[in-house]
């Protein structure tokens, strides 16, 4: 199979995956949403942070090194391994050590019980992480498709059932524990057969790797916490139930990024590593890339914030009302971040882990500034509207810090691959408003599917009006 026809089944595999997991998780959040309320899930909002922060560290970087390097050694690959349990180990007593400090912090005693749940999925998920990591790299991504849509439905099917006999927001943990032991245990079954870790150690074999790693931890923890600055802030000073309010609007805005964007990301970091030295094919796949995330995500946010007013309390009931506006400023952030998200793939393909940790510091320095001032001007609002526009700002320098650097000038390119779907969503969006604000009958639900369906509709004969060989060159 070449390399074309591998990048292709990976991307329908992960596509599928992806879909179903979305799904599940869109599920599990309308559930709990009804059942916890507000403050739970800002509570849940809160541990997440310190889950995902802590997560930068669990395999020291290490993961991307072993896919960019195109050669290593089983002797190599098992001192990795043993490194990543050790880190996971690392990562689960410093939770531990500084449980007290974050419930001091937040000054909320019920985290102390979820921190100590939560400690221990970095216990478990090192043992598979290397054997995911090698699936990834071979581009085998139906067997992590499969993998990791069963972990995702034990997991989701577990929180349902602990929150309905009215465990709380425990019942969120103990599901991400369950679908992270499942997700290891088949890791493991399958990873083995290609690869068994030697009971072996040798820092003289990974020292390469561990300098990759150094920047590539940096880099993840500088970005997770300038991605997260929102939440520490408003968990902070305004508590859980303004928090609740903006996690589910986050989420729900987010999720395509972080659901959508992996299915061609994921595949197009190993691909773009294998023709690193390409620059012109590197360029043309990048913009591809961007060409086909932009036709997928811009009709998705504008489409959400569109539809919120009725979205919101149709599906997760009136009492989430406040997060209506909240959802329709974020889907500006979701929207600009989709376009930078694939920057990342290029950094590692290019070996330039040291650039993406600089970038990543640059946006600490300007976004703390920046979101304490927003939230100072306008609570949870004001939060939104500051990380609006400091992603706007943080588009443009995007470009001429990363993408200019590393492909060349390719401005208008750059422009281009996404100008047509951005129109096209804007149009899109001002129908469905209009649609909403001229017609309406007394079943929301069915309100909100016309409303969708018309959406749809206008985007696709728009889209194919002016692009007639786009399914040639979405296949392509």
């Amino acid at each position: 199979m070449t390399l074309r026809q591998k990048a292709i089944s990976g991307a329908k595999w992960t596509t599928i995956s992806t879909a179903i997991n979305m799904l599940l998780q869109f599920l599990q959040l309308t559930i709990l949403a009804r059942i916890l309320g507000p403050s739970a899930i800002g509570l849940m909002g809160m541990v997440s942070i310190i889950i995902g922060f802590s997560q930068a560290f669990a395999d020291m970087g290490i993961s991307n090194a072993i896919i960019h390097r195109q050669s290593i050694t089983k002797r190599e690959l098992s001192s990795l391994y043993w490194l990543n349990i050790i880190a996971g180990i690392g990562v689960f007593t410093v939770l531990i050590l500084i449980n007290p400090l974050v419930v001091f912090f937040y000054k909320e005693p019920i985290l102390q019980d979820l921190i100590y749940w939560a400690a221990i999925i970095f216990l478990v998920t090192p043992f598979g992480q290397q054997f995911q990591i090698l699936l990834q790299k071979e581009l085998k991504f139906n067997q992590l498709g499969i993998i990791e849509v069963i972990s995702t439905f034990i997991g989701t099917l577990t929180t349902i059932i602990f929150a309905y006999f009215d465990y709380g927001v425990i019942s969120i943990i103990w599901g991400q524990l369950v679908s992270a032991c499942i997700k290891v245990l088949i890791l493991i079954s399958v990873g083995a057969r290609n690869f068994k870790p030697q009971f072996y150690f040798k820092k003289s074999d990974i020292d390469d790797y561990i300098s990759f790693g150094f920047y590539q931890m940096g880099e993840r923890t500088l970005n997770y916490f300038n991605k997260n600055l929102d939440f520490i802030v408003i968990g902070k000073f305004l508590g859980p139930e303004a928090l609740g309010f903006y996690t589910l609007a986050y989420n729900i805005i987010i999720l395509p990024v972080s659901k959508i964007n992996p299915i061609i990301t994921r595949v197009a970091f190993p691909v773009f590593s294998k023709i690193q030295s390409h620059n012109y094919k590197l360029k043309q796949g990048y913009l591809k890339v961007l060409d086909i995330l932009s036709l997928i995500n811009f009709p998705i946010f504008i489409g959400i914030a569109a539809t919120s007013t009725l979205f919101i309390p149709t599906i997760f009931g009136e009492e989430w009302s406040t997060s209506i506006i909240l959802i329709q400023i974020l889907a500006g952030v979701g929207l600009l971040r989709s376009t930078g998200n694939p920057a990342g793939s290029l950094l590692l393909a290019k070996g330039r882990a040291d650039l993406g940790f600089k970038w990543n510091l640059f946006l600490m320095f300007t976004q703390v500034p920046g979101i304490i001032i927003g939230l100072y001007l306008g609570n949870v609002v004001g939060v939104a509207i500051a990380y609006l526009l400091l992603e706007m700002l943080y588009s443009v320098l995007n470009y001429r810090v990363i993408i200019r650097t590393l492909l060349g000038p390719c401005l208008g390119q750059y422009i281009r691959s996404m100008w047509p779907s951005l129109w096209v969503s804007m149009v899109m969006g001002g129908f469905v408003i209009l649609i909403s604000s001229i017609f309406s009958i007394d079943n929301s639900l069915l309100n909100l599917f016309i409303q969708v369906i018309v959406g749809i509709l206008i985007y696709l004969l728009l889209i194919f009006r002016i692009n007639k060989g786009i399914l040639q060159n979405f296949k392509g």
